[in-house]
């Protein structure tokens, strides 16, 4: 394809957009609301994801050993050690217990005097999975080892957070693909519009022996810049309605921490583009598939 070809086509492109401004309007508009909506989920992804990270890191499992085996931390710090599934762990001995429940205590803690010498609590470990999925496996593993009294683990809270994240990572994918069929099908409406619109040129281009791709070149760059429009103008919604919506939320969920958008803000935007662009020429191909068959 010459470079004279290239320039026809864009210079094209721009005019087909140009003359028929309030479809263009409308499909960009269209791209923009879909490219919104989407990066409106792909930060509560990010933030969901985030915040499962935050949570996977608070779930540990309690490893009670049974009275008078301390000798056997050796082994299970060993043990634990070599474990690929364990991402920490700490051995909590059973002064050390004594003294967490003292401070737990504060001024009542005169209640447990004299348990020094015949102290009822047993040591721990307090052990972390690698990944939160692991932590059933893990705990079941962990009852195995000689020494080991008891083991306790969060089983409903993880199952739970599991499912509830696999569901709205599922809605969300969903809910992307729908509004890209959208946004692919209204583009594809725009551009039919402009090849109505101009039949007749179409036409003799035909007659006089054009091709079909030197017909669709002017078309498919209409769509190509209507999706990278839309792709921007939306990304710089989404960066400003992310920017306020955490700013609110960070003062009214205190307890929750969540992502500075600003790290992903390049990556948003290539996706952004990318897709617009992927979803302009696709509505473009669609529409002249159909009419250029006819």
């Amino acid at each position: 394809m010459s470079l004279q070809t290239i320039k026809y086509f864009c210079k094209d492109g721009f005019k087909n957009i140009f003359l028929n401004k309030t479809m263009a309007a409308a499909s960009i508009s269209i791209v923009v609301a879909a490219l919104t909506v989407v990066g409106i989920f792909i930060a509560i992804g990010i933030n969901l994801e985030y915040i499962s990270q935050q949570i996977e890191k608070t779930v540990d499992i309690r490893v009670i050993l049974q009275k008078g085996q301390e000798e056997k931390v050796v082994v299970i710090e060993e043990y634990l050690r070599k474990n690929a599934l364990v991402r920490e762990f700490k051995y909590i001995s059973p002064q050390m217990a004594l003294q967490d429940l003292k401070n737990k205590l504060g001024k009542n803690a005169f209640l447990l005097e004299g348990l020094e010498k015949d102290n009822p609590l047993r040591g721990y470990f307090v052990v972390k999975p690698v990944k939160i999925e692991y932590t059933k496996k893990l705990a079941e593993e962990l009852e195995t080892l000689d020494g080991v009294a008891q083991v306790y683990f969060p089983s409903e809270t993880v199952e739970k957070l599991k499912r509830i994240l696999k569901i709205i990572n599922l809605f969300c994918i969903l809910l992307i693909l729908g509004l890209y069929i959208v946004a692919i099908f209204i583009i594809a409406n725009t551009i039919k519009i402009t090849l109505f619109a101009r039949r007749r040129e179409i036409s003799i281009m035909r007659y006089i022996g054009a091709t079909n791709r030197f017909i669709s070149g002017p078309f498919v760059v209409e769509g190509f810049i209507i999706g990278i429009l839309g792709s921007i103008l939306a990304y710089a919604i989404v960066l400003l309605f992310y920017h306020y919506a955490i700013r609110y939320l960070s003062q009214t969920i205190t307890f929750v921490d969540f992502v500075n958008i600003s790290i992903y803000k390049y990556k948003i935007l290539g996706v952004f583009i990318l897709t617009g662009s992927m979803v302009g020429i696709l509505g473009s191909l669609i529409s002249l598939r159909r009419y250029l068959k006819a």
